[in-house]
């Protein structure tokens, strides 16, 4: 126990590293995904088939590798022509490496996000949005007013679920040597000699903090379910 005291700050300031890890790789996942699942749907071939390679490619590489992958190729792949997306240098540039485990998680999350999501959107009634095209409504509006409301609702819980896996999978970053939780508790244990002490303690947070999401999400789905 006296390990734990000895070393609170530094597992204070890894669990606020993940905490942020979390918040920014969940909102970006969550943004992406949406964005993904609505192309799934949408009547343009291209775009379906698009969104059916992301998620194909990026569900099913493992996290790990992508992680390694995106910090250690892509450099090397575009180190005499970088690819510029939006002004942004994609190919040929290191990133700094907690800023490379939120685009990994991302990424590999929204995958899971927008098959999560596509599945609320098929549970749309046909009327509703026949309905809403009647009353002007173009493929945006629809979206945003009709469709994407209903489809959050109905999948809380399966969403829940990703956040949670996401949650783990932060985890991961220690693969590349982001100061996360799990890195710092690697470390510590090294050097202190105290496996079973630290990582058992990291397990406990790791297990709390997903009951409190737990706790959190189903108090959303009874709120949601009521006002549905």
């Amino acid at each position: 126990m006296t390990v734990l005291l000895d070393h609170a700050p530094e597992f204070g300031t890894a669990f606020g590293w993940t905490l942020l890890l979390i918040v920014l790789a969940w909102t970006g996942a969550v943004a992406v995904g949406t964005a993904v699942a609505a192309m799934q749907l949408s009547a343009v071939r291209p775009a379906r088939v698009f969104a059916g390679a992301y998620i194909g490619v990026f569900r099913n590489v493992p996290l790990p590798m992508q992680m390694v992958l995106f910090v250690f190729g892509l450099p090397v792949l575009g180190v005499s022509y970088p690819l510029f997306v939006f002004g942004l240098p994609v190919l040929g540039v290191s990133y700094p490496l907690f800023t490379s485990a939120v685009v990994v998680l991302v990424v590999y999350t929204s995958a899971f996000v927008a098959e999560t999501l596509r599945s609320g959107l098929n549970t749309v009634a046909r009327g509703e949005a026949e309905a809403a095209r009647a009353l002007g409504f173009g493929p945006f509006g629809l979206l945003r007013f009709v469709a994407l409301p209903q489809a959050f609702a109905a999948v809380v819980q399966p969403l829940g679920g990703v956040l949670i896996t996401m949650v783990k999978n932060t985890s991961v970053a220690a693969v590349i040597g982001v100061a996360e939780f799990t890195f710092t508790a690697n470390k510590v244990a090294v050097e202190e000699s105290e496996t079973f002490v630290v990582f058992g303690a990291a397990v406990v947070a790791y297990v709390l903090l997903g009951l409190l999401l737990g706790a959190g999400i189903n108090a959303l789905e009874k709120k949601v379910a009521f006002q549905r």
